[in-house]
């Protein structure tokens, strides 16, 4: 994976948390919209991005504009346990919300 994507995998997976935290801001973005992200000091990467996506645009979606203006320095995640998950994942009782 390049380093374009690379960075553009850790911005849509920041972007998505973002939109967790702000939910109103994620009830403004149509349905299917391109999101291309622009970052502050990443003028090598919005130019990538931008032509990018212009490219793989399908016909008449909805574009918007990312703007990333700072974030922080790392993640917020403090530590975590991966496992792989077979077809089906099951419920995990005891956890309010599971069935």
């Amino acid at each position: 994976m390049g380093k374009y994507n690379r960075f553009l995998t850790m911005l849509s997976t920041e972007f998505q948390r973002y939109l967790m935290e702000n939910e109103k801001l994620g009830e403004k973005i149509p349905v299917n919209a391109m999101v291309v992200f622009q970052v502050d000091g990443e003028d090598d990467f919005n130019r990538w991005h931008k032509d990018t996506s212009l490219r793989n645009r399908e016909k008449d979606q909805p574009m918007i504009l990312i703007r990333v203006k700072r974030w922080r320095e790392h993640s917020c995640i403090e530590e975590l346990h991966l496992a792989e998950v077979g077809e089906k994942l099951e419920p995990l009782s005891g956890v309010p919300g599971s069935a």
